[in-house]
């Protein structure tokens, strides 16, 4: 039998948007998985992927766990969060990277600041949707999320699902699968 990760990386092939319902730090290795597979190898330009994640602490520990994998494949991942250098980070970006990694409001400021071009976006992730929401960042992420070409999508949830987040779901993923995680 299929354990997680193989069913989750199965579905995200045959489809565009998945709905991922599990804690976050328990599954770093497999959105890491997720993340290479979208982003195979590097390329020059425009960011291939962005994971915007709750606040600075959740964006910090998900990036220095992919800094390790990353320097091996050698992609390029950015940092963008609240409490950092505002001309740093856009400076940094500006020279291309492979991943964004941060908060909802600081890349969002970034973005259109025009900091980064989300043309040749391969993926756009949301680690703890609910979460998100919850603090205020509905209009960060509908800003981004209006400008994405067609790319794969993956939200993550944390906690069982609430009305007003089924609703924003099913107007920012359309058609999507969904999948939760093996109680232990």
């Amino acid at each position: 039998m299929e354990d997680f990760g193989a069913k989750t990386r199965k579905l995200l092939r045959s489809g565009n948007a998945l709905v991922l319902q599990c804690e976050i730090q328990p599954y770093f290795e497999l959105f890491q998985d997720i993340i290479t597979d979208c982003i195979p190898e590097p390329k020059e330009g425009s960011p291939r992927g962005i994971v915007i994640c709750t606040d600075d602490q959740m964006a910090r520990a998900f990036a220095d766990y992919l800094e390790h994998r990353f320097k091996k494949l050698d992609l390029t991942l950015d940092l963008i969060v609240e409490k950092g250098q505002r001309v740093r980070q856009r400076n940094d970006l500006f020279f291309g990277t492979e991943l964004i990694v941060g908060t909802p409001k600081r890349i969002c400021e970034m973005y259109f600041q025009n900091g980064f071009n989300i043309g040749e976006l391969k993926l756009f992730m949301l680690l703890d949707l609910n979460t998100i929401l919850k603090t205020g960042n509905k209009g960060f992420v509908n800003r981004i999320s209006e400008s994405l070409p067609r790319c794969k999508k993956v939200v993550i949830e944390t906690l069982d699902r609430e009305a007003r987040v089924s609703e924003y779901i099913k107007d920012f993923m359309g058609g999507y699968k969904s999948i939760k995680a093996p109680i232990d």
